[in-house]
């Protein structure tokens, strides 16, 4: 008894010491890998000769596109109003700060906008004391990017917004730092606008529509389970070694996987410009599939492939087709757990926002590389994202984890273990990702919907399919909205 307790108290100390370590080290600004559990180290910085402004995150770039859309559309609607929802890039840095400059000129007055640009101020010393030193070449180039802005935007106030005022050698060095707010300084921009606003109401009804679907699959399914017709599939190991075995594995592969993951970002930075990006996601692929090489630990300590696949869900349950469908369906019921995450995302934000000011948006290193993705980077970003990983962190979070906390947890006593494992695997599964601590309810909702029918199922497959659907979906939408 005593040594089962140390080691579960040794594997839980894991557990968390690796959550909190990689919670820390995305909060000290390391770049997350494509798919978002781990930080890895970010690439070399450039020369001093190539000093650039910071980088404009691409949910900037949609809010821009957005609002100059709804402009658009209502002319009448006052700047200000639109402007509301653009306060986290008004506050920003240089790069936000000057994006925030076009777009007021472009929905409340090119001469307004030109006023703000005039009077940004250009940092000395970096806000973030783990950056890097501002060098003097970064900050000619700051001083310049805003020199062209309040150029450009003078130009238009003295021309009524005629766009040719603006020189295309100007536009494009605006564009080359700011992206969309360059292409606002044309005929172009207002168009781009409107395809990521159709976008986002094409995606609006799909959401819409799933969640109804979603509610209904929910609805049938507590309807099912309560008169018998449907019973739950999973059956919690009884064996205490093999529950604390699957708890060990999963420490194992969180360690193996940050090292890995830490590992493949050393070696991305080492890789030629011409590659980087490319390599990365090969690099970031193989760390995800390396760290399968866990699943070797259980038969080590005595667990046999058959009882380590009935444990953790590794078979095909009611047959292949059975589980895809359900899968399809678990989706589906998922996103309604998601919507109710996503409220206490929100309250939570609204809390934030009170006591330490202006949050930033939860935002993931896939939608930053889509901008500039080509065909290989998109194909190796689907296969990472939609293909591996729902197979890798189902078999860690559904499998190993969610399979440990069955059988440590209340075995007994169905609906409180199945929901105490569910809320504690996906509040892991959650946090280390890389949107923030505050999308944990909504990011956590939907792993509670994969617990649900890993649950219901017995089989990791419909989670994995679900969790594929999401991911896919998600990345495809990105891809329309920040595709180049």
């Amino acid at each position: 008894m005593q040594n089962k307790s140390l080691r579960l108290s040794f594997v839980w100390s894991v557990i968390l010491a690796v959550s909190v370590s990689v919670v820390l080290l995305q909060r000290v600004r390391l770049a997350p890998d494509p798919e978002g559990m781990t930080p890895t180290a970010e690439p070399a910085a450039e020369p001093a000769a190539a000093a650039t402004v910071e980088p404009l995150r691409m949910e900037a770039e949609l809010l821009g596109k957005i609002l100059s859309a709804a402009h658009d559309w209502s002319p009448t609607t006052p700047g200000s109003m639109l402007l509301s929802n653009a306060r986290p890039l008004e506050i920003g840095n240089t790069s936000d700060q000057l994006a925030y400059a076009i777009l007021l000129g472009a929905v409340d007055g090119w001469g307004k906008g030109a006023d703000f640009a005039r009077e940004i101020r250009i940092p000395q010393e970096p806000a973030d004391p783990m950056a890097p030193a501002v060098d003097d070449a970064s900050i000619e180039r700051r001083k310049a990017l805003r020199a062209d802005v309040v150029g450009a935007l003078e130009a238009l106030d003295a021309s009524n917004g005629d766009f040719a005022s603006v020189s295309d050698e100007t536009r494009e060095r605006i564009e080359a730092d700011l992206g969309y707010f360059g292409r606002l300084l044309s005929a172009d921009g207002v168009s781009e606008g409107w395809r990521a606003l159709g976008v986002v109401i094409l995606a609006g009804v799909w959401y819409v529509g799933v969640f109804v679907l979603g509610l209904l699959a929910l609805l049938i399914l507590a309807a099912f389970v309560s008169s018998g017709r449907t019973k739950p599939q999973l059956a919690p190991t009884s064996d205490g070694h093999v529950m604390l075995v699957l708890g060990e594995t999963f420490a194992i592969w969180m360690v193996l996987y940050l090292l890995l993951t830490v590992g493949a970002g050393f070696l991305a930075g080492m890789l030629p410009d011409a590659i980087a990006s490319t390599g990365s996601l090969m690099l970031s692929i193989a760390a995800m599939g390396g760290s399968l090489a866990v699943l070797a630990y259980p038969g080590a300590r005595g667990i046999s492939v058959a009882d380590l696949r009935a444990a953790i869900g590794l078979h095909t349950g009611k047959g292949l087709l059975s589980e895809i469908g359900a899968g399809i369906v678990c989706y589906l019921s998922a996103v309604p757990i998601l919507v109710i995450g996503g409220v206490i995302y929100f309250i939570l934000t609204l809390i934030a926002q009170a006591i330490g000011g202006e949050q930033a948006p939860p935002s993931h290193p896939a939608v930053e590389m889509l901008g500039g993705a080509g065909a290989l980077e998109i194909v190796l970003l689907l296969v990472l994202a939609a293909v591996m990983a729902p197979i890798v962190e189902e078999i860690a979070f559904r499998g190993f984890l969610y399979g440990h906390l069955r059988g440590a947890v209340a075995p007994r006593s169905r609906l409180l273990s199945a929901l105490v494992s569910a809320v504690v695997s996906s509040v892991i599964f959650a946090a280390i990702h890389p949107q923030g601590l505050l999308f944990v309810p909504a990011l956590g909702g939907l792993a509670v919907g994969f617990c649900l029918y890993r649950e219901m199922r017995g089989s990791l497959i419909a989670p994995m399919v679900a969790h594929g659907i999401n991911n896919a979906f998600t990345l495809t939408l990105g891809l329309m909205l920040f595709g180049a």
